[in-house]
C-alpha cells in the first residue's frame, strides 16, 4: 500500500491488528519468542503504511487510521506517539469510548496522572461505568494520592456490581491502613 489506504483496507488492518494482539499474548504466554518477534515485526509493519498514507486520508477515515495508528504504538510501548495519535483522533470523535480508554493506558504509562484522571472521567461521561472502568479511575486516583476518593469509587462499584471479585479485592486492597501512608492530611 504506497497510496493513501481504502476504508476496506483500514478494515483488514484493523482486524489484523486485533489478531496479532492475541497473537502477542498467547506468544507471551507461552514464552514463544520466535513468534513474538513475528508478530512484532508485523504491528512495526502495519505502523509503517498507516503512517505512509494517513495524512492523504479524511474525516473519519483518518480518525480511524489514527486511531489505529494509536493502537500500534501503544502495542509497540510507544506512548508519547500512541497518545499524540489518539489525540489527533479525539479531534474527530471525542466521546468514543474505546479510543479514551487506550488514551487513558497511553497516559498512566507515561505517568500523566492528571491527563488520565480527566481521560477516565470523560470515559466514565460517555460510556457509562463499568467494573474495569471504575477501577482503573480508582487507580490513578491512588496515583494522584487520593486514596479516600478511591475507595469511595470503589465502595460505589461494589455496590453497583457486587459479583465483581475484582473489585472486592480492590475495595479490600484500599481498606488496609498502609495504602494511606502517602495521603495528605487534612
Amino acid at each position: 500500500m504506497t497510496s493513501s489506504p481504502t476504508k476496506q483496507e483500514l478494515i483488514e488492518l484493523s482486524e489484523e491488528i486485533v489478531d496479532i494482539s492475541e497473537a502477542l499474548d498467547q506468544a507471551g504466554e507461552n514464552d514463544d519468542d520466535r513468534n513474538y518477534q513475528t508478530q512484532y515485526n508485523r504491528l512495526r509493519e502495519i505502523g509503517e503504511i498507516l503512517m505512509d498514507g494517513i495524512e492523504s486520508l479524511e474525516g473519519d477515515d483518518l480518525a480511524y487510521a489514527r486511531f489505529m495508528l494509536g493502537s500500534v504504538c501503544n502495542m509497540l510501548g510507544y506512548w508519547v506517539q500512541a497518545e499524540e495519535a489518539y489525540t489527533k483522533a479525539l479531534e474527530y470523535w471525542p466521546d468514543h469510548v474505546g479510543l479514551l480508554n487506550e488514551l487513558f493506558e497511553a497516559q498512566m504509562e507515561q505517568r500523566k496522572y492528571e491527563a488520565a484522571k480527566e481521560t477516565i472521567e470523560m470515559s466514565i461521561e460517555h460510556g457509562g461505568e463499568t467494573p474495569v472502568i471504575l477501577q482503573n479511575y480508582a487507580a490513578v486516583l491512588i496515583h494522584l494520592k487520593q486514596v479516600n476518593k478511591a475507595k469511595v469509587v470503589m465502595i460505589n462499584c461494589v455496590a453497583k456490581f457486587p459479583d465483581d471479585q475484582q473489585s472486592r479485592e480492590l475495595l479490600h486492597q484500599l481498606e488496609q491502613p498502609e495504602m494511606y501512608l502517602d495521603e495528605p492530611s487534612n
